[in-house]
């Protein structure tokens, strides 16, 4: 007989019973400080389970926060809060900051892994370390799972560019020059394979940008840059009910400052489409033609223009640090919104077959929460997913749908489509 643990069961997992662990420093013990001059925070619980719950931040546009978060951001307000209620549960956390205009994978690796040392070093070695990080956070779990085996016991990358960073910027530029094609692409802002230096959003960019128009005078145009960028029309015009953005704003600015933040640690344009062919199928070119769009003229327009080639050292600077390999060891649970127009579901099916090539499957379970959303989780969903993943570590069983109920949000019929290319 297959045992099934109910939702009930799987949260008890996390109400851990106080064990003795061995500490240097006296429970409950909280400090906020700087390691090579990037702050950190840890908050270690009287009753500390000997669990360490390492978490990596998303990038930011905006200010950062006075402390770094120790808990991903969630949709509910929640009482006590996640973060109260994993405390209580035994859990300690931990987490360094993330620079607003920081998007090098490769700090945020150092900067996690001289935390995890300095945790071990100040506090004491926890019985088990498991990653979880957001977006470019969960890009970080991912390459610190694959990377370090021996420093840490399972990984929940969250709404991550799981397909890599080189492959998370090409589809952005697959974006930029939809726009282009459809919109135009003012001087200001560079050249579409490459941003201009310094490239603003607020400044820039959001003056210019044509988004949709309310009365509908420019939904044909849209719609043939969400044919050929592969989105469900709500992952495109849908708002992100975690960053209260819609989708479509997010992915431009991602196409375009955010894409030049990058060039800029790479020290050059990082984001290629050679040999790409952008296509649509018959149907999809009716439909547009019954809006006023002519989607052969575009599809030309884009494909006389699928020569851009990266700087091959900035290419390899972000393949090096930015990419995964898929030789996974530890177990790994991914977690994504099905609508996330941001971090595409295609992701997943990438990781997926870098994974299979291995051999190692029985190290990744991918998991969908339904809806709209770029990280867009709840407290409870959070909380089922690390008990299930504490399970996994436990039991040597791999979760399954059982664990990821639809009435918490959860979409186990959910099938990421392929990566275009």
């Amino acid at each position: 007989m297959k045992y099934v643990l109910s939702v009930g069961a799987l949260l008890s997992l996390l109400t851990t019973a106080a064990v003795a662990q061995t500490t240097s420093v006296n429970l409950p013990y909280d400090l906020v400080d700087t390691l090579d001059g990037v702050q950190f925070k840890i908050r270690v619980p009287a009753n500390w389970n000997g669990t360490l719950l390492l978490y990596m931040q998303a990038s930011k546009s905006g200010a950062a926060p006075a402390e770094p978060l120790v808990v991903p951001p969630v949709l509910d307000a929640a009482q006590p809060s996640l973060e109260q209620t994993l405390l209580s549960r035994g859990y300690a956390l931990a987490a360094s900051q993330v620079s607003t205009v920081d998007w090098q994978v490769k700090e945020e690796i150092q900067d996690t892994f001289g935390l995890s040392n300095y945790f071990r070093a100040r506090v004491g070695n926890p019985k088990r370390v498991i990653l979880w990080g957001s977006s470019l956070g969960g890009l970080t779990a991912h390459r610190m799972i694959e990377d370090y085996p021996r420093s840490f016991d399972a990984a929940i990358p969250m709404c991550a560019p799981s397909a890599g960073w080189s492959r998370r910027m090409d589809r952005n530029l697959d974006f930029a020059l939809a726009y282009a094609v459809t919109f135009g692409w003012p001087e200001e802002w560079g050249a579409v394979g490459d941003p201009r230096p310094d490239l603003n959003f607020s400044r820039d960019v959001y003056p210019k940008f044509q988004f949709p128009a309310a009365d509908g005078s420019n939904r044909g145009r849209w719609e043939f840059i969400r044919l050929v960028y592969g989105l469900q029309p709500d992952a495109l015009y849908g708002t992100c009910p975690l960053y209260k953005s819609p989708m479509f704003f997010m992915i431009m600015m991602t196409s375009t400052q955010m894409r030049e933040d990058n060039e800029s640690w790479a020290a050059g344009p990082i984001a290629q489409n050679r040999n790409h062919r952008y296509t649509l199928t018959p149907e999809e070119k009716k439909y547009l033609a019954d809006l006023g769009v002519n989607a052969d003229d575009l599809l030309g327009k884009m494909n006389s223009r699928s020569d851009i080639d990266a700087d091959p050292v900035a290419r390899d600077f972000i393949v090096r640090f930015g990419d995964l390999r898929g030789r996974l060891t530890r177990p790994v649970l991914t977690l994504r919104n099905t609508l996330d127009g941001q971090g595409l579901a295609a992701h997943d099916s990438a990781y997926r077959a870098a994974v299979e090539f291995w051999g190692r499957t029985q190290y990744l379970s991918q998991r969908f929460v339904a809806g709209v959303g770029h990280c867009a989780f709840t407290s409870r969903q959070l909380l089922l997913t690390l008990a299930a993943v504490e399970r996994w570590l436990d039991t040597g069983i791999k979760p399954d749908a059982s664990l990821f109920a639809a009435t918490d949000g959860f979409d186990n019929d959910f099938v990421p489509p392929p990566w275009p290319y």
